[in-house]
This record gives C-alpha cells, sequence and structure tokens, in this order.
C-alpha cells in the first residue's frame, strides 16, 4: 500500500498542475496564447485562424477551456481523496479511463483539423499521467494478485 501512495501522491501533484495551469490560461489567455504560438510555431506574434483583432474570443475560448479543465481535476481529485482508501482498483480504473478518453478525443480532434503539434503537447500531460498509473497498476496486481 505505500507504494500506491506514492502514485497517488504523484497523481495529486500533477492534478494540481494542471489546475495551476488551467488558471494560467483564465487569467493570463493573451500570455498562455503568446506561449502557444512559440510552442507550435516557433514564434510569440504568429496567429493562426483566429486574428490579432479578436483578443476577447481568445480570452473566452481560453476561460472556458480553463474552467472545464479545472472542473475536471477538481472531480479527479476529488475520486482520488475519497475512494483510494476503500477501492484502489476501482478509483485506478476510472482515472485511466478519464485520462485515456481525453487524450484519445483531445488528440484525435487536434490531428484531424491539422493542428498535430497540440497532439505532441498532450502527449506530454499524458506522460505525466501515464508513469504513476503505469506504477499504480502494477502495484494493485501484485498485491491483489
Amino acid at each position: 500500500m505505500h507504494t500506491i501512495r506514492f502514485w497517488r501522491g504523484w497523481l495529486v501533484v500533477v492534478t494540481i498542475g494542471v489546475m495551476v495551469y488551467a488558471a494560467g490560461l483564465m487569467l493570463m489567455p493573451q500570455t498562455m496564447h503568446g506561449l502557444f504560438n512559440l510552442l507550435f510555431f516557433g514564434d510569440s506574434k504568429q496567429v493562426r485562424h483566429v486574428g490579432e483583432n479578436n483578443p476577447e474570443f481568445i480570452q473566452l475560448v481560453y476561460g472556458v477551456l480553463g474552467a472545464v479543465m479545472i472542473g475536471w481535476m477538481v472531480t479527479l481529485l476529488a475520486i482520488m481523496r475519497r475512494h483510494f482508501q476503500t477501492d484502489p482498483r476501482g478509483t485506478w480504473q476510472i482515472l485511466v479511463v478519464s485520462i485515456g478518453v481525453w487524450y484519445a478525443v483531445d488528440s484525435g480532434f487536434s490531428v484531424a483539423t491539422g493542428f498535430v503539434e497540440h497532439a505532441v503537447f498532450n502527449t506530454g500531460f499524458l506522460v505525466l499521467y501515464a508513469l504513476p498509473l503505469l506504477g499504480m497498476g502494477r502495484s494493485l496486481n501484485s498485491t491483489n494478485g
């Protein structure tokens, strides 16, 4: 159970980190947009499909995205806090399905619409969750046979 606590702690830290990132989307949309542009296009001033004359739209999109991400992360934290003690395997399954569905849908849509860079970006988040989930899965299998 000690190993499972380690992986759970990792998941909590990653989830809180995602919440901080999501809050950044809401509170600093122009800065975050510049960082995305730098990451995807090599130029923080580059704009693709959203003109420079639409900062309110960028703020709305990032605000909604940030709010949804925070809501999702709060839900994951509540599930981890409430159910790991009584049903670690069920909690693990919920987390795997939640993260897996997000990755498949978001990254699939990104690739289908020509934003492969965003799918690559998502892969970073996936790895941050996959490592502790894989470790936890192994721990659960070894303790429950």
